[in-house]
């Protein structure tokens, strides 16, 4: 957190880079805020050459993209299971769900 000192412009100090975080407002602009508090980061390992590292489709996106490691066929109504090759560490006090809307089993849309 940021603690005071003897700046001569009563502005305190901080211990590390700001945050630069984007918000909505309710009539759907879009402004940065910044914030010392610390954001719990994602951790990823690739446990292969094939693995894609998981993206954002656009700077407001809520959650990451992943991508198979291998090309698989799924057959029409059919279920798979499709390798990412990844491991991914969820931070402590988040909450992670992997599903495709359209393409998920039927009791991965529920909600918890």
């Amino acid at each position: 957190m940021a603690q005071a000192s003897g700046n001569p412009n009563g502005v305190p100090e901080s211990e590390g880079p700001l945050l630069k975080i984007q918000k909505i407002h309710e009539n759907g602009g879009v402004y940065e805020c910044r914030s010392q508090e610390e954001v719990p980061f994602l951790r990823v390992k690739k446990l292969s050459e094939k693995a894609v590292l998981p993206s954002r489709a656009s700077p407001l996106s809520a959650g990451y993209d992943l991508s198979s490691a291998t090309e698989t066929k799924v057959p029409a109504r059919g279920q798979a299971l499709i390798p990412t090759d990844l491991s991914i560490a969820v931070p402590q006090g988040t909450y992670a769900r992997v599903v495709k809307e359209k393409l998920c089993w039927p009791e991965a849309r529920k909600p918890p």
